[in-house]
């Protein structure tokens, strides 16, 4: 029964994941521009997640590829591999603007790559690396009652949530022997290592992340800490 059980998870799961999807052909400006790792989007680029949530980038846009550090580029690949390289814009757009969750964002990245045939233990691999050494914000709120008609919000000198915000840092929180090995163990057994177990495994490195403590809103009780 149990093994049932899990089984139509697992397949209700896959359900989801198929009915996300991209809309749009990816077109990089200008001509030969993957060389000099300066390219344009020449058109919008817009996904749609399994819970019908729409990501969408602007048009003329900039990227320069997946943010692969070089040390593991042969294991993971390239920063303008074709098969990554929609949910890469996706996800680095987000990465920037701060206005969907870490979590969120992150897991949208493994949606994307699942979509555009990425295997799946190659995406799992890409998704620990990212929920590992990713970019991570929070948004910052006070701690204690305002009133009834307040906004309980920190708000920055131009109106803005006042985020807390780490940029990536790979190469320092993990390894190319690391991600090898893991490569090994998904490769032989992709069904049997849930994101949430990645997951687990990347808050296990870092214990006392700040980012990994606590969810998407901080209560701050110094006001001055947040500016």
């Amino acid at each position: 029964m149990f093994r049932c059980i899990v089984a139509a998870a697992g397949l209700c799961a896959a359900s989801m994941l198929a009915q996300a999807q991209f809309v749009g052909d990816l077109v990089l400006e200008p001509a030969g521009c993957t060389q000099t790792g300066k390219c344009r989007i020449k058109n919008k680029l817009r996904f749609t997640d399994s819970n019908k949530l729409v990501w969408e980038t602007y048009d003329s846009e900039s990227t320069d590829g997946a943010t692969i550090p070089p040390i593991f580029q042969p294991i993971v690949g390239k920063p303008f591999e074709e098969s990554f390289l929609k949910a890469a814009i996706i996800h680095d757009h987000y990465c920037v603007r701060h206005v969907r969750t870490w979590r969120a964002t992150h897991r949208v990245f493994y949606e994307g790559l699942i979509d555009q045939g990425v295997p799946q233990s190659k995406a799992k691999l890409m998704y620990y690396a990212v929920y590992l050494g990713g970019p991570k914000w929070v948004t910052l709120i006070p701690g204690t009652a305002c009133g009834g008609n307040c906004v309980k919000s920190f708000t920055a000198s131009d109106g803005k949530p006042v985020i807390r915000y780490r940029e990536a840092d790979y190469a320092t929180v993990t390894s190319a022997s690391e991600l090898a090995a893991l490569e090994q163990e998904l490769q032989a057994n992709p069904e049997g290592i849930s994101l949430e177990d990645l997951e687990k495994r990347a808050q296990l490195k870092r214990p006392d992340d700040f980012y990994y403590r606590n969810g998407d809103q901080v209560r701050m009780k110094n006001l001055a800490v947040a500016e």
